[in-house]
């Protein structure tokens, strides 16, 4: 027998493993996209055989079961798993499906795209799998065919799908963190979800919809998944840690049993998780990591949350923060200031704050007899105010204030709070924890709310951005 002869017999062999099981697939592949070598773990093989069937279903031109809908920590090898690798194996079954892939960014969708692509193009995959290749005509970046027929769209949420339909539509994170605390743009997600992708199935009863992601809110996709009476749904729930909200439950027996509990001691090890409880916040970590978001109905500070400091050390980028209406009718809203710099541990030292009722000149006056440098927010009123502080030789500078909402962007600020970073001096805690108008303790319930906004803005600033230099 030659070597050629041996080699073709190998291959043909390793095309009938491979075809036969994803998790073999999966790791004779893994090299093509990523150089490190491939961490195994229990949840990767499992998934791999779930999301197998449903290929095996497709090709076979089956009705579904159900929809799929993985909740998993991040880090976990999930998009590498199904958007980029399940893909390119679809096509070694079958070459003739086709596939949309959603996220909620079109550049992460491109980019799983495109790694998917290149194991399709890799010099392996086209020995084994010769069947397969990419029509150069339709070889674009977010969408490309086989000669065989097959498509694969990559697209976002909102983004357009006219005139495209699938065998099989994967949606990995349909929706970011700082989405998920924005009730416009939960909808928009579950709108898009449950009105645009349902039209964009070659068989409504056959065509299967694997959605994964880290539970973010209890109204995100997944939750309004698992909620419907419909439609079946499986449900794989793989939280961070060994819960009762592992399903199936019998998974649960395959955490680690060294004490910890925990669903991938290598990728999230208790050193990672608790980078990641800090990190995250009571509200990010029962969502992301537990698999159980809060309901965010209430008050988001919580009292003990709140260091006191009476000896302010040496702060750096101390200055004030400003969030600007000038009015003097007290119905209305105020405007509000935090004094506020970083000490050399990197805390956030809040050392003055307050609010006044008055109109622009009164209100300009009041700033400049301030300590600057002053930081205000770009609305209208700020603009002008900077530039009159300018005009008068004081340091002043506008602030693009990013963030869908005020409960989004005070919510991504909040675990610098839970982890001890914001310390308040006697007379700042007394105004932003008991003043009866703007206490931040009432947000987002309370009549007023300019305070919460200046201090946001100062966090903001100073921990989510550390090293922007103020001026």
């Amino acid at each position: 027998m030659t070597t050629q002869t041996l080699q073709v017999n190998k291959d043909v062999l390793l095309r009938s493993v491979l075809k036969r099981s994803f998790k073999h697939f999966v790791r004779y592949f893994w090299d093509v996209i990523i150089p490190e070598t491939l961490v195994a773990n229990w949840h990767i093989d499992y998934l791999a055989d779930e999301l197998q069937q449903i290929v095996w279903r497709a090709a076979d031109r089956k009705p579904k079961d159900a929809d799929l809908v993985i909740n998993i920590p991040p880090g976990t090898t999930k998009s590498t798993l199904t958007t980029i690798m399940l893909p390119a194996y679809a096509w070694a079954v079958d070459p003739t499906l086709k596939i949309i892939t959603c996220s909620y960014s079109s550049t992460l969708s491109i980019a799983h795209a495109l790694k998917s692509r290149d194991i399709v193009r890799s010099d392996k995959y086209r020995r084994l799998f010769p069947e397969v290749q990419i029509k150069k005509d339709q070889d674009n970046k977010s969408q490309y065919e086989t000669t065989a027929g097959g498509q694969r769209l990559a697209t976002s949420v909102g983004g357009t799908i006219t005139g495209f339909h699938a065998h099989i539509i994967i949606v990995d994170d349909p929706i970011n963190a700082q989405e998920a605390i924005s009730d416009t743009l939960l909808d928009k997600a579950g709108k898009f979800m449950d009105e645009t992708l349902a039209t964009r199935k070659i068989d409504k009863a056959g065509t299967p919809t694997i959605m994964v992601m880290q539970r973010l809110h209890d109204r995100d996709p997944s939750g309004r998944w698992l909620s419907r009476e419909k439609s079946p749904v499986k449900h794989i729930c793989l939280p961070g840690i060994k819960s009762s909200d592992i399903k199936p439950p019998e998974l649960a027996e395959y955490y680690d049993n060294e004490g910890a509990g925990l669903l991938d001691h290598k990728r999230l090890g208790v050193a990672e998780l608790n980078e990641l409880k800090t990190r995250l916040g009571s509200y990010g970590w029962a969502g992301q990591v537990l698999q159980s978001p809060i309901p965010r109905e209430g008050a988001i500070w919580q009292p003990s949350w709140f260091r006191l400091g009476k000896e302010v050390p040496e702060l750096r980028y101390l200055a004030t923060f400003w969030d600007l209406a000038y009015t003097k009718n007290e119905k209305n809203s105020a405007s509000a200031y935090v004094r506020a710099g970083t000490d050399a541990q990197g805390n956030c030292w809040v050392v003055d704050a307050g609010y006044h009722f008055k109109e622009f000149p009164a209100l300009v006056q009041v700033m400049a007899a301030k300590e600057g440098p002053h930081i205000v927010e770009n609305k209208a009123s700020g603009k002008s105010a900077v530039q009159v502080l300018k005009s008068h030789g004081l340091p002043a500078r506008e602030y693009q204030v990013k963030g869908t909402d005020k409960i989004a962007r005070t919510t991504l600020v909040t675990p610098y709070a839970e982890a001890g970073k914001l310390i308040l001096t006697p007379q700042a805690a007394e105004v932003l924890l008991q003043d009866p108008q703007q206490s931040v303790l009432k947000f987002p319930n309370a009549a007023h709310d300019d305070l919460n906004d200046a201090l946001v803005m100062a966090m903001t600033k100073l921990l989510a951005k550390p090293k922007v230099v103020i001026f």
